[in-house]
């Protein structure tokens, strides 16, 4: 997995900090009978933590524009589309970026502590 540079205080707070209704992220968990359901994402924390339930359903271009755009870290953006790139399957997907957002929170977590 590729190794992230240690983020400075700005971009940890930023990404340990949720965003505003508008800028929320969209997934989807799949329910036998009910079919797709919308989940509203907030923050880094809760997207890692949506993609460790059964059957999460991400578009990793949102995801990756998101990361970019919203919490203005490209390079984990770059990082995200790194993963959504290779052919793989979208479970594969789910663990490898679930992983990697593991890795970024432990990061700013370490900085905003210190």
């Amino acid at each position: 997995m590729k190794s992230l540079a240690q983020p400075n205080r700005q971009l940890a707070a930023r990404v340990l900090s949720e965003v505003a209704f508008e800028d929320r992220l969209v997934g989807y968990r799949l329910r036998k009978r009910m079919g797709p359901v919308a989940v509203h994402l907030y923050s880094l924390e809760e997207v890692a933590r949506f993609l460790s339930q059964d059957l999460p359903q991400l578009d990793w271009s949102s995801l990756r524009e998101w990361v970019g755009d919203r919490l203005d870290d490209p390079e984990l953006a770059a990082a995200v589309q790194e993963i959504a790139d290779q052919d793989l399957g979208e479970h594969e997907k789910a663990l490898r970026v679930r992983a990697l957002l593991g890795i970024r929170l432990d990061q700013c977590r370490k900085v905003v502590s210190t």
